[in-house]
Order: structure tokens, then C-alpha cells, then sequence
């Protein structure tokens, strides 16, 4: 597989919201930042699954829907509104995705012969 880096659009409140309402999540963590701050975050963050929905378009966008067997993920750090998330992945399908210099995702992808 080709290697892939590419910068995915900045996450905002909105998206965290919209994706709050499309799966029934109403945790006040993610869309109201005194809750998050008392939980000991800087402010509300994104939910993870809206993070590796972001990260798996993007591979899908690269690689088509019908390209990919499958994608493992590990969230290793919360995304906050306003963040610019990088996403790497090498030739073996390693997958690292960063807030600037922080890593933020790790993962693989696997794809279809």
C-alpha cells in the first residue's frame, strides 16, 4: 500500500454536537466546557468514535469504501474543538494520527488483495 499523510479537516464544536445528536449521546462533556474543565479537560472534547470516523473517511477517500478489510484503533489522547488532526500511515498500514507533535491515535489498516 501507498504511504498516506494528510491533514483532516479542523474538528469543531458544531461537529461535536451534530455527531452528539446523530448517536444519542448527551454526555455534558462533550459540548459544555465548565463540566469538562470540572472532569479536569481544558475544554469539551470530541467523542472518540467521531474521531476515528474522521480518520477512516479519510482512508476511505485514499483507498475506497470496497479498498479496506479492516482498520484497529487506539485513542491515546482526547481532541478538543479548534484541533487539526495529522494522519499518517505507512506502507505496512501503521496509522498514527497527531494534534501537532502529540500523538493522539495509533492504529492499522488492512487492506483487500
Amino acid at each position: 500500500m501507498k504511504s498516506v499523510e494528510k491533514t483532516l479537516p479542523t474538528v469543531t464544536r458544531r461537529m461535536i454536537v451534530q455527531y452528539s445528536g446523530v448517536v444519542q449521546d448527551f454526555n455534558p462533556v462533550h459540548y459544555d466546557d465548565e463540566f469538562a474543565k470540572k472532569a479536569g479537560l481544558q475544554s469539551a472534547i470530541a467523542q472518540g468514535p467521531l474521531t476515528t470516523l474522521l480518520v477512516l473517511d479519510s482512508l476511505v477517500a485514499e483507498h475506497g469504501a470496497d479498498g479496506i478489510a479492516s482498520l484497529s484503533v487506539r485513542l491515546k489522547s482526547p481532541i478538543f474543538p479548534g484541533d487539526n488532526l495529522h494522519l499518517g500511515c505507512d506502507e505496512q498500514g501503521k496509522l498514527s494520527a497527531k494534534v501537532n507533535d502529540k500523538e493522539v491515535l495509533t492504529g492499522s489498516l488492512l487492506l483487500k488483495d
